[in-house]
């Protein structure tokens, strides 16, 4: 509930967000172009495909994060109850 008020009151927040998402999707679909899955693991040195995949396992996961977040941020239920409560 916190999180659904801050976003908004603050257009500003709203908008970095999704631009940090924007972001890291767009660094994720570069990474993934640049891995040369033909190196392996045989050189450590420069751009190999053990970083290319570790890096594009972060990147999944904090666009994960970011989407976890965003759909609790915009969950309607379950609502607060009414306070006193109501007989039926």
């Amino acid at each position: 509930m916190i999180l659904r008020t801050a976003i908004q009151q603050s257009k500003i927040l709203t908008f970095v967000v999704l631009g940090a998402f924007v972001w890291l999707l767009l660094t994720l679909f570069e990474v993934a172009s640049t891995v040369d899955l033909m190196t392996g693991t045989t050189s450590f040195v420069g751009q190999n495909a053990l970083g290319g995949i570790a890096g594009v396992l972060v990147l999944t996961i904090v666009l994960g994060a970011l989407v976890v977040l965003y759909s609790e941020i915009t969950e309607s239920d379950p609502a607060p109850q009414s306070w006193p409560p109501s007989e039926e």
